[in-house]
C-alpha cells in the first residue's frame, strides 16, 4: 500500500509537471472541456444465482436478491492542447451508487459504491516515423457494506499505470502500432475480507496491432487485429513451492475488430484469452463475442445495443475452487438495451434493459443479474 501511495503521489507530481513544461503560457488559455457529461439515474435490479451451498464462508448468501440503486456521474475530457503536431488531454469518469438491497436472510445491505478514474495522455508526432504516445492513469474504488452473493460489488481497490504507444505511418493502406503498459494495483483488506490483499498485482503487457480503413456502402470502414501478451505478479498469494513461491500468471490474448461508422455505429469483434500460472487454479481459456449497435429512429430516438459475451473454462477442475474476491466478475457477459430521447436542450432521458452473467467466489460457479434503468444525461454548453 505504501508503495502504491508513493507511486501515486509520484505520478501526481508528473502530471502537474507536465502542465507546467509541456505547455507554453499561450496555448494555456485554449484549455477547454470536451463531451463533458452529467448522469443521474435510477434503477431496479434482481440478482439470482444458486449460490447457498457452495457459499459456504458467506453465511448471509441467498439464491435471490433485489435492489434498487441511484446513481450519479459526471465524465468528460479537459483538452490542453490539441495541435497538428502534439496534443495532451486528461479525461475523467467518476462517480456514485448507493443501493438499498434486500431478501437476504440475516439483514438487508445498503452498500455505496465510489469510482474515479482519470487518464493523460500526451501525442507527440514524429514526421519520419509516425505518432507517439505517453499515457498515465489512476482508477479507484471504495465500496461500504459491501454485501454477500448473489449481490456482486466489485471490492475497493487502488490502481495506478503508465505506457507507451507507437503508431507507425501508413504503408498500403496499413497502420502498425505496438504499446507497452504497466499497472500496480491495491485492494485495502477490511475486516470481513481480509484476504483482498492476495489480488494485490504488478503487471506489465505488450500488445500490437494492424488496422485497415476504408469506405463501404459510403461508411467509413476499420478493421483492427491485434495480439498481446502479458505478465502479472502476485506477491502475496503463495504457490506453496519452494522454489517458486508466489503466483505468476502469464496471459496471451487475440482479437479483431471491425467497425462500421456513419449515421449509425456498428462494432463486432472476437477475442481469445489463454491464461497460465504457475498456480494451477487461475488457468483458463476464455472466447470473447462483442457486439455493439446503435442507430436513429423516428421521432428523434435512439437504439443502442450492447453485448459482451464470454464462455470461460477451466484447464484444471478442482471442486469448490475457492476465488478471491474481485476475481469473479473477470470475463462476464453483459448485454444491455437502451432507447433515449433528447428531453430539451442538452438534456437527454433513456431507459436501459441489462443482464449480466459472472463467476461468483467459488469458480465455475455464477450468478446472473437483471435491471431496468432509467437515466438522464446532462451536457452544458462548451464554451
Amino acid at each position: 500500500m505504501k508503495e502504491l501511495r508513493r507511486i501515486s503521489i509520484l505520478f501526481s507530481l508528473a502530471l502537474l509537471l507536465a502542465l507546467g513544461l509541456v505547455i507554453p503560457q499561450p496555448v494555456r488559455a485554449q484549455v477547454r472541456w470536451q463531451d463533458l457529461v452529467l448522469t443521474g439515474g435510477l434503477s431496479a435490479e434482481g440478482y439470482r444465482g444458486n449460490l447457498t451451498q457452495v457459499t459456504i464462508s458467506a453465511v448471509d448468501s441467498t439464491e435471490g436478491a433485489s435492489s434498487v440503486v441511484g446513481e450519479l456521474g459526471v465524465r468528460g475530457g479537459l483538452l490542453f492542447f490539441n495541435q497538428p503536431g502534439r496534443s495532451l488531454d486528461l479525461q475523467v469518469d467518476a462517480g456514485l451508487r448507493q443501493f438499498s438491497a434486500w431478501g437476504f436472510k440475516v439483514r438487508d445491505y445498503a452498500p455505496r459504491e465510489w469510482v474515479g478514474q482519470a487518464d493523460i495522455t500526451y501525442r507527440q508526432t514524429l514526421t519520419s516515423l509516425g505518432d507517439l504516445w505517453i499515457q498515465g492513469g489512476f482508477d479507484g474504488r471504495s465500496v461500504n457494506d459491501r454485501p454477500p452473493m448473489p449481490l456482486f460489488i466489485q471490492p475497493g481497490y487502488r490502481t495506478v499505470s503508465g505506457g507507451v504507444g507507437l503508431r507507425l505511418l501508413p504503408m498500403r493502406g496499413a497502420y502498425v502500432d505496438a504499446q507497452l503498459m504497466g499497472e500496480v494495483a491495491d485492494y485495502p483488506t477490511t475486516a470481513l475480507a481480509p484476504q483482498l490483499n492476495l489480488l494485490n498485482r504488478k503487471a506489465l503487457g505488450l500488445e500490437t496491432g494492424v488496422t485497415w480503413t476504408g469506405l463501404t456502402w459510403g461508411a467509413e470502414r476499420r478493421v483492427r487485429a491485434y495480439l498481446g501478451f502479458g505478465l502479472s505478479g502476485y506477491g502475496n498469494q503463495r504457490t506453496f513451492d519452494p522454489d517458486d513461491p508466489h503466483r505468476r500468471d502469464r496471459t496471451m490474448t487475440v482479437g479483431a475488430t471491425w467497425t462500421l461508422r456513419s449515421n449509425y455505429y456498428v462494432e463486432l469483434g472476437v477475442e481469445g484469452t489463454v491464461n497460465r500460472s504457475n498456480s494451477s487454479r487461475p488457468e483458463y481459456d476464455a472466447l470473447s463475442l462483442r457486439a455493439v449497435a446503435s442507430a436513429p429512429l423516428p421521432h428523434d430516438l435512439s437504439l443502442t445495443l450492447f453485448a459482451d459475451l464470454t464462455d470461460k473454462r477451466y484447464v484444471t477442475k478442482t471442486d469448490f475452487a475457492r476465488l478471491v474476491p474481485g476475481e469473479e466478475a473477470d470475463n462476464a457477459s453483459v448485454v444491455y438495451l437502451e432507447l433515449a430521447r433528447p428531453i430539451m436542450v442538452n438534456l437527454d432521458g433513456a431507459v436501459r434493459l441489462g443482464w449480466n452473467r459472472a463467476e461468483t467466489d467459488i469458480g465455475d460457479s455464477y450468478f446472473k443479474r437483471y435491471g431496468l434503468s432509467v437515466l438522464l444525461r446532462y451536457r452544458p454548453r462548451e464554451r
